[in-house]
């Protein structure tokens, strides 16, 4: 090098901003997140000088090369550069590309669907603020779930905050109790009192929607209550529909004449009582706006609402839906399961996931479809299921196929059908127009259940899920078609006897025992040798 630095100074500067230059730029590559393509261009400019540097001092760097003692160095020193090149290409490609694996029995640790469609969608920064003093339980479980959704999207950042420490910040977000986690983004802020994923996500949910749309329950004709908390009651699809971000309200149309104009969603839940006339009327109108409707009723009670779904394509039959595969996962036959959905967006997210009707009755389409109704069989039950017209061969226990009089499986329990009016859809407002040629086109379901959502089934398989994707869908909300979280139960370990003997043995006294006697030998040996 000497005779590089004697005839060629501008070849060994040249080689120094080189080398400088390659250090620099794959460290930057390495280490940054925004802007790391300028990391390789400043490598690229590194490897070009060392290049000129190469064939302005070509003659000095034979004479080098030939020496015996500059083999052995660059030799050397080309192990150290590979080896350190290798370094930085693993930590670039780690940085980039890391994945994560959850092992856990039923992907405990993998957020849902509904959760990583949020968080890719998020356009603004949303900031956490997990309000938990130092040591207290459930700290470090609510910190690992907060790393799994910034993991998701770098919009998402999070942080402890001590409310014994940072008094002014708690209460600024009106912290009073320990375990809160606040939401933040912009001006705005959400609450979540429990530090699970269900209510972080719906706490999302509420921060990105200026106002929530309303969903009415029909009510007057013996519906089940939606403040009932016992298992017959609805009070948990009340909860599920308004973590979603939705007003819910009862609907009492003998008095209110006409559906609402700010109706989203109207509700039929297994009515016990015949619908008026002028209800009826007024539900058929409410769809002719372009309204959306879920209509669930249960075997022997139609509510009056035959007639008026036939003439929306829907025939109702008067049946009990049974089915023996349900004993093959502990079920009653009464509880028809469902694994073969229609090809809609309601239930595209459900395929491999089952849910069950109990107490069901089956339904059919009309053929040829009204003109202006286009429908799509959404559920069907498994080929073994059948619908029993012999009610009482049902209380007597027995119930059983018969050839030309009951109706073999698989069977359709629900349908989803979209109606067009001849109105137009002014696009602006999403009134009713002439100026518009898009029709107006309401969107009806019917299942034939209404026991499913109760709360002593709602939160059971995929039924959840499945009544509020059909929600989403009438309200016209395609982020609420998804699976949701589910609520993480606890899976105590739970022993058998002589496994709870083996499990205190084997750790507590054989294995010491064996390193006991493992020692003596060891000591036997080296005496009986020094002897």
């Amino acid at each position: 090098m000497e005779g590089v630095k004697r005839t060629n100074p501008v070849a060994k500067w040249l080689a120094w901003l080189g080398l400088i230059l390659l250090a620099v730029g794959g460290f930057y590559y390495a280490t940054s997140l925004v802007n790391s393509g300028n990391g390789l261009w400043v490598m690229a400019a590194g490897g070009g000088a060392l290049l000129i540097a190469a064939l302005a001092g070509l003659a000095e760097l034979k004479l080098f090369l030939a020496k015996r003692s500059a083999r052995l160095g660059l030799g050397a020193g080309a192990s150290v550069l590979v080896v350190l090149a290798l370094v930085i290409f693993l930590g670039a490609l780690a940085a980039r590309h890391h994945q994560r694996w959850d092992l856990s029995q039923g992907g405990q640790y993998t957020l849902s669907p509904q959760t990583k469609e949020l968080l890719a969608k998020l356009e603004q920064p949303v900031q956490v603020l997990a309000f938990f003093k130092e040591g207290q339980a459930g700290k470090e479980k609510v910190q690992d779930l907060l790393t799994q959704y910034a993991y998701v999207s770098p919009q998402f950042t999070w942080r402890v905050v001590d409310p014994d420490r940072e008094p002014a910040l708690a209460k600024r977000y009106e912290v009073r109790n320990y375990g809160t986690i606040v939401l933040v983004r912009g001006e705005k802020h959400e609450q979540v009192k429990l530090p699970e994923e269900n209510e972080i996500t719906n706490g999302l949910l509420r921060l990105g929607r200026q106002g929530g749309k309303v969903v009415y329950f029909l009510t007057g004709h013996g519906e089940r209550s939606l403040e009932e908390t016992g298992q017959e009651g609805y009070s948990q699809l009340k909860s599920a529909v308004a973590e979603q971000n939705y007003q819910v309200k009862p609907l009492l149309l003998v008095q209110a004449k006409t559906v609402p104009a700010d109706a989203a969603v109207v509700v039929v839940a297994g009515p016990r009582h015949a619908l008026l006339e002028a209800e009826t009327q007024a539900l058929g109108d409410y769809l002719a706006r372009g309204g959306g409707m879920l209509v669930m009723l249960d075997p022997q009670q139609d509510a009056g609402l035959s007639s008026w779904l036939l003439a929306r394509g829907v025939k109702l039959r008067d049946d009990l839906v049974l089915d023996q595969a349900s004993s093959l996962v502990g079920a009653s036959p009464a509880w028809p399961l469902v694994a073969n959905y229609g090809e809609h967006q309601i239930t595209r997210p459900l395929q491999g996931v089952f849910t069950y009707f109990p107490l069901a009755r089956s339904l059919e389409l009309v053929q040829p479809l009204p003109a202006g109704i286009k429908a799509v069989e959404l559920l069907k039950t498994t080929a073994s299921a059948w619908g029993e017209t012999d009610l009482g061969a049902l209380v007597s226990g027995k119930a059983s196929f018969d050839q030309g009089r009951d109706s073999q499986g698989p069977l359709v329990l629900g349908a989803v059908l979209d109606l067009a009016s001849a109105e137009k859809k002014d696009q602006a407002s999403d009134k009713p127009s002439e100026s518009d040629d898009k029709p107006v086109v309401g969107h009806l379901v019917v299942i034939g259940d209404s026991d499913f959502a109760l709360n002593a089934h709602l939160n059971q398989a995929g039924n959840r899920d499945l009544l509020l994707n059909t929600v989403g869908f009438l309200a016209e909300e395609k982020d609420q078609i998804t699976l949701r979280p589910k609520q993480k139960a606890s899976q105590p370990l739970l022993l058998q006897p002589e496994q709870a003997l083996m499990a205190l043995v084997v750790p507590v006294i054989l294995l010491p025992l064996g390193f006991v006697i493992l020692g003596v030998v060891v000591v036997v040996r080296r005496r009986r040798r020094a002897a």
